[in-house]
């Protein structure tokens, strides 16, 4: 018995473990066989012997022998074929005693009965390579090696879970035969436990975080306990080696992939509602041919970034297997050609694991393709399911059952079955079952989510993912640039320049070019835009690896952005991502390269997905905003103003999980900070956690100052270690030593500062960019360098973040010249803004803002008198009053982060008032709206007690009895209904005759302000 506290102990710890879930523990020293082989050929031969019982001795042996030496240039296509040989089987020609040849195919694993196969946890299992080695544990299933356990001692301070990857990298050139076999991959120091697969990064390596799928474990780095009984059951391990881990092809390059957690647990819940909704539908039908049974699936919601189309190959591959769904036809559709083009890249890569894939081209390729009896998948955008010319209807192509139809980002394009391009799809594939991936919010809030697809059937949101780093924390930092009308006479100016054209082609021009788009266009604005772009991401870039995009308003303004950037020396090489109109855009577009075909735009993006490549900027308009991903991808420069949907995929661009890269920022010139914060609340409404980019200003210099004050204590205290630039040669030496031999008598206060200091660099990536925080960079060089010397007199010690981004120089001098504070311009010392932040209201509860309460007046007057005049008085508004609008409203964005704080805080001490008493009520927030639309008359009628449970039950009433768009004039009958139920609800109650129609219209003027996109965001 070892001693307790080692990592032996942990060894043994885990194996009790597997030992509790009925696998076989066997001690590796005593295996007689040869160390060089990996394979139990014993165990292998009996396991085949005993299933295949009538298959004579010759075969088995040829079985043993080809599922133990699987061909391959090299281990990673070694590996490839083994895993396709495990879960698909071998075709094997028998010839048997009496002359008879048959054809029978053999597995090396009972799929069907994970009982009865031989399951063994075997721990210190020697093997010889170009080193003798012995894993800790190795989990074979009938005598081959699926899974390697490398633990480090929990116990000791030294040793951690990098240490154990970089353990199992050296396995991989050491005794190279053992990954021949290798599915899955777990490291442990028993404080974080992950797993992966032995190809991968250390960045792709994830905790497991669940034991039924539901339930979440709230550490953030996972437990071995989670772990073994999350994944490790019979059943759940042989799930997941035969369909949660694909091998991806693209070009000749095989890259191996498996499940996290939520992705292995949100599939086989799916594939679970896909088989009742088939037998639902196969019985329904059976029973009353008339009837039309429910084919709704239900909704999968996993936030932008964290895998959605590896969910939807993984969930096909499970699917399209299965015998009950008699060879099932899926049908992938989306609205944009971008996410055709990603998820069908995805589906053709991963082809050996979700079978024959077809990318519909036009109308007519889809329609021949659907005409089908069998299966496949089918991936096509929704309008190319539109009419065509001389068609009323939508031509039926296809009544199997067995179609399954899988809309990914399920927006509204999926809705409107009266007409559109929805009535279209459902009337080509009248059959097919529907379910939904999103991983937006606004795609959840649509009002007919549910009715389409179904219900929720889990859920991944920001906040778990960034806890899992199945993708990054992205931050926010708006830099903007003030504008200006520098010519008073802009309409005499303008007359000689329309002078002899037609007054139609003016009034139908003029609103155009005084747009938004041509003002942010403007020469001078871009100049200053480009100077600090480059600034910006050059200083970033410096000490952080990797690419930035552009975001502009239209193709003109991309092309007049990369012209004004790439003529700035130090520029690194920019590529323009667009699309051309060839008979209006100017002929030097394609001359010099800006307008780019399919295959372009492939090579640009393969280009930019290589961190290496000298690429480094793109700039786009619309396209790549959405399905597609560059994990190197850092930094988003924003100068076009989005919404909702668009703008949570567009900053997602940045979220991928890259090699160390600690966060993503999004770079806001235009002014989206309003939209983000409505889009969070959103998100937040629709009952998903985290916030999409949290401003650096709050969350970053959060972390920073922690970060800060943990080196410092690390320290001796009472010293200036920011001050070493101003000492002489002789005290900054001095300074350095006494530090030093502080750190170096006590490996725990050397190792903490480590530690602390390798926070501390990586969050101030985040933060040096900011007055406050930029003016302690020369402390940070100061540890960066204590760090050096340590490392330097410790030979072969690795720090705790082994390839973080922070890389080992911070520039001296941080240049922030050109920079705009918008915050400072609106009159605020201190910037601190997050989105939908109490801590950001608080910082300016005591701020007096008359002055903006003044100006948002104003704004408010101009836009009403605009919004008022805009339908009759256009023609005779002047070119100048439009550019004044169109500043106004440019400026605005740079000032109403502030001049809604006030109202902010006033709604939200609302809302915590209204909260309070409809506690103390015992209503909800939404039955309080009611209490106090009826209250108000009836109070002195009614007593407090008699309202409160009238208003439960009307507001009970209300929720039975309301429809989708129920307050569209079309659906007076649904109003009726309504107003009917509720009123019966008011006899019942004993409302007095008199006071039915007020009660009664009270009750549905709160109505209709209150549910008016019923069921948008409800639960």
């Amino acid at each position: 018995m070892p001693e307790r506290g080692t990592e032996s102990t942990f060894e043994l710890t885990t194996l009790q473990r597997l030992d509790a879930l009925q696998y076989q523990h066997v001690f590796g020293m005593d295996i007689e066989r040869p160390h060089d082989e990996v394979v139990l050929r014993d165990v292998l031969h009996d396991f085949l012997s005993d299933r295949y019982k009538d298959l004579p001795p010759a075969a088995i042996e040829q079985a043993v022998r080809l599922f133990s030496k699987p061909e391959g240039v090299d281990t990673l296509h070694r590996n490839l074929a083994f895993h396709q040989m495990l879960t698909r089987g071998l075709e094997l020609k028998v010839e048997f005693p009496d002359g008879r040849v048959e054809h029978r195919h053999v597995y090396a694993v009972d799929w069907d009965e994970p009982h009865k196969n031989d399951i063994r946890a075997i721990n210190q299992f020697p093997i010889h390579g170009q080193n003798d080695r012995r894993p800790d544990v190795i989990i074979f299933v009938n005598g081959l090696p699926l899974v390697v356990f490398e633990l480090k001692n929990p116990y000791d301070e030294k040793p951690t879970v990098e240490d154990a990857f970089n353990q199992v990298q050296h396995y991989t050139y050491e005794i190279p035969q053992l990954f021949d076999y290798n599915a899955l991959v777990v490291i442990s120091d028993g404080i974080t436990t992950l797993h992966g697969v032995w190809t991968a990064g250390r960045e792709w390596y994830s905790p497991w975080k669940s034991i039924d799928g539901f339930e979440i474990e709230p550490n953030t780095t996972g437990s071995m306990k989670t772990l073994i009984e999350g994944l490790f059951p019979k059943d759940r391990l042989l799930a997941y080696v035969r369909d949660f881990i694909v091998f991806e092809t693209v070009n000749d390059k095989v890259t191996k992939k498996a499940a996290r957690y939520h992705q292995f647990f949100a599939v086989r819940l799916a594939a679970e509602k896909v088989l009742e909704t088939y037998n639902r539908v196969i019985r329904d039908r059976g029973s009353d041919p008339v009837s039309k049974p429910d084919r709704r699936i239900g909704v999968i919601w996993h936030t932008t970034g964290s895998g959605k189309s590896l969910s939807m190959v993984f969930l096909v591959g499970l699917l399209r297997r299965l015998p009950e769904l008699d060879n099932p036809l899926f049908l992938l559709e989306v609205d944009r050609n971008d996410l055709d083009n990603q998820l069908s890249d995805q589906f053709i890569a991963a082809r050996q694991l979700v079978g024959d894939v077809k990318q519909a081209q036009s109308v007519d390729n889809l329609r021949d393709l659907l005409q089908t009896q069998g299966g496949g998948v089918i991936l096509t955008t929704i309008e190319k399911f539109g009419l065509k010319e001389r068609e009323n209807t939508h031509p039926i192509l296809n009544t199997r059952p067995n179609v399954i139809l899988i809309a990914d980002e399920a927006h509204r394009s999926q809705y409107g079955f009266t007409e559109g391009y929805a009535r279209y799809l459902a009337d080509a594939v009248p059959n097919a079952m529907r379910l939904g991936f999103t991983g937006t919010p606004i795609s959840m809030s649509g009002a007919d989510t549910v009715e389409v697809f179904g219900d929720v059937i889990h859920t991944y949101d920001i906040l778990q993912s960034q806890k899992d780093h199945a993708t990054v924390p992205i931050y926010y930092e708006p830099r903007q640039i003030r504008l200006q009308l520098t010519k008073e006479d802009l309409d005499a100016l303008l007359a000689r320049i329309i002078q002899g054209r037609k007054p139609e082609e003016v009034s139908r021009n003029i609103s155009r070019w005084a747009a938004l788009s041509a003002a942010a266009r403007a020469d001078d604005r871009l100049k200053d835009l480009a100077a600090d772009l480059l600034e910006h991401y050059l200083n970033r870039s410096a000490t952080l690896k990797g690419k930035a995009m552009i975001v502009c308003m239209e193709r003109l303004n991309c092309v007049r952005v990369y012209e004004a950037l790439t003529a700035l020396p130090g520029c690194p090489e920019v590529k323009i991502v667009m699309t051309g109109n060839l008979s209006e855009d100017p002929p030097e577009w394609s001359q010099k390269g800006y307008l780019t075909t399919k295959s372009q735009r492939e090579s640009i993006k393969e280009r930019m997905i290589d961190p290496d490549d000298p690429l480094k900027i793109v700039v786009v308009c619309d396209m790549w905003l959405t399905g597609t991903d560059i994990p190197c991808l850092h930094t988003l420069y924003v100068d076009k103003p989005m919404e909702g949907h668009n703008m949570i995929q567009a900053i997602s661009r940045v979220n991928r999980v890259f090699s160390d890269k600690p966060h993503g920022l999004i770079v806001d010139y235009i002014g989206i900070g309003d939209s983000l914060r409505e889009a969070t609340s959103q998100y937040t409404n629709s009952g998903g956690k985290g916030e999409p980019a949290p401003d650096v200003e709050t969350e970053g210099k959060k972390i920073f100052n922690q970060a800060l004050q943990d080196a410092r204590a690390c320290l001796p205290s009472g010293r200036d270690y920011g001050g070493w630039r101003g000492m002489s040669d002789i005290d900054m030496e001095d300074l350095y030593a006494l530090v030093y031999g502080f750190l170096a008598t006590e490996d725990t206060r050397r190792d903490d500062f480590i530690q602390a200091e390798a926070v501390l660099s990586s969050a101030f990536l985040l933060v040096k960019h900011l007055d406050d925080c930029r003016q302690l960079a020369d402390e940070i060089i100061f540890y960066q360098r204590v760090r050096k010397q340590i490392l330097k007199t410790t030979s072969g010690r690795r720090t705790v973040d082994l390839d973080r981004a922070v890389q080992d120089l911070v520039d001296d001098n941080i240049h922030t010249e050109g920079v705009v504070d918008i915050f400072k311009v609106a009159g605020i010392d201190k910037p601190d803004i997050s989105i939908l932040d109490d801590a950001f209201l608080q910082t300016f509860k005591d701020h007096p803002l008359e002055n903006l309460r003044v100006r948002l007046l104003e704004r408010l007057m101009a836009d009403e008198i605009y919004r008022r005049q805009k339908n009759n008085l256009t023609r005779a508004k002047s070119f100048r009053q439009q550019l004044e609008k169109t500043l106004l409203d440019y400026h605005n964005r740079l000032i109403d982060a502030k001049e809604v704080i006030e109202q902010m805080i006033a709604i939200r001490r609302a809302w915590e008032a209204d909260d309070q008493r409809a506690q103390e009520l015992g209503l909800t927030p939404e039955e309080i709206a009611f209490y106090d639309a009826v209250a108000g008359n009836f109070m002195t009628i009614y007593d407090q007690v008699f309202l409160r449970d009238l208003v439960h039950e009307v507001v009970q009433t209300l929720k039975r009895n309301l429809k989708v768009d129920w307050t569209e004039p079309s659906r007076e009958e649904i109003r009726a209904g309504v107003r009917s139920a509720v009123k019966t609800v008011l006899r019942k109650k004993k409302v007095r005759e008199e006071d039915l129609e007020p009660f009664l219209g009270s009750v549905m003027v709160q109505a209709q302000a209150l549910y008016a996109e019923w069921p948008l965001g409800q639960n």
